[in-house]
């Protein structure tokens, strides 16, 4: 492309700034000196902030030699960008030798990959969960019924004995442990919730929920709120999405009481985005982010699933409770993990009723 005199510079620029894909230009300094407004976007940053920058301080490591480039099309997929606000997302990016303002460069082109491979990923995750979580509900249903046989049989025999008869201590532990597993049981099954819906403010859930939570917060962790107050009502079972929320909540405080830090909870709204096969409009969405240890590699994939965790004294059944709640509510809970900060987004998608 062979672009010399500022009207077709202008001209290019605005064609650029049309597009949707993620541009940048550098010069052959290896120097920024152009985004374009989806560039800008991406990067959550203005032209003016990296003008004259090297290319590599916002694309770091993305290929090793510029010069590979010179002559023709270099594509990189599968490429990860740190964004300001600690979220990562993948890309693939065309780097292709590139004439403008007289002077010869590269042309990068950005393309956005992180929402197909969330979609792919979701649908994989929540085909594994709900697999997992019908097996794990007929076993439950399964061990429920000769538990009330062995606790019914158990109060029976109590009846028979006279008080202070040493019997009666070793029934009364069968019926403690008895009464143990049916509540482990229960919440295998999830909330016993009735499922009435109506319209609730998430806000009002959130505080909700630091309410109940206020005893068992250590001292060393500090809560910092990020709200988007224009958010709507949402059509919601409330009391099951108070398990929901309360159960990714204390598993932050849990992550945090070595080192403490700063327990995040940020509300936003993202715009035309698809839960498993459907697209909707408007979705709201709770970043719940800790600063703890984070999810060991080794469970990660697994964390929904009933009976995993990573805790010792955990049950593993927390996350696929608040998993199953979303679900009902056509919602979804996606997790990332590294070292110092884990970040679980809840989306509700906001139903055009709302």
């Amino acid at each position: 492309m062979n672009t010399v005199n500022k009207s077709s510079v202008e001209f290019c620029e605005e064609i650029f700034d049309g597009l949707v894909t993620s541009v940048i230009w550098i010069d052959d300094a290896e120097r920024i000196q152009y985004l374009n407004v989806a560039a800008s976007e991406l990067f959550q940053m203005s032209q003016s902030r990296v003008q004259s920058k090297p290319w590599s301080a916002l694309l770091p490591g993305l290929i090793s030699d510029i010069q590979l480039a010179a002559e023709k099309r270099v594509t990189i997929h599968e490429y990860s960008i740190d964004l300001p606000d600690l979220y990562k997302i993948r890309v693939s990016c065309t780097v292709s030798p590139c004439e403008l303002k007289g002077k010869k460069g590269w042309l990068f082109e950005i393309y956005n990959t992180e929402r197909h491979h969330r979609i792919v990923e979701e649908d994989e995750r929540w085909h594994q969960y709900e697999a997992g979580n019908l097996l794990i509900k007929t076993l439950a249903h399964e061990v429920k019924n000769p538990l009330a046989g062995i606790l019914g049989a158990t109060q029976l025999l109590q009846k028979r004995h006279e008080p202070g008869d040493r019997d009666l201590a070793f029934l009364e532990i069968i019926s403690k442990e008895v009464l143990r597993l049916t509540n482990l049981v229960d919440s295998m099954l999830g909330p016993k919730s009735g499922e009435k819906k109506e319209l609730h403010n998430i806000h009002e859930l959130i505080r909700y929920v630091l309410q109940i939570i206020q005893g068992e917060k250590p001292p060393n962790v500090y809560i910092k709120l990020d709200y988007d107050p224009s958010i709507p009502e949402i059509l919601m079972d409330f009391e099951a999405m108070v398990q929901a929320i309360l159960n990714l909540i204390k598993n932050a405080l849990q992550a945090m009481e070595k080192h403490g830090g700063f327990l995040t909870i940020k509300t936003r709204v993202e715009h035309k985005f698809t839960l498993g096969t459907q697209t909707y409009p408007l979705v709201a969405v709770i970043s719940i982010m800790d600063e703890g240890e984070g999810i060991p590699d080794a469970v990660f994939d697994s964390i929904f699933y009933p009976m995993v965790t990573s805790k010792e004294q955990g049950t593993g059944l927390g996350l696929p409770v608040s998993q199953n709640v979303l679900r009902k509510h056509d919602g979804l809970i996606v997790a990332e993990s590294q070292l110092g900060l884990t970040v679980f987004n809840v989306y509700l998608p906001l139903k055009q009723k709302e």
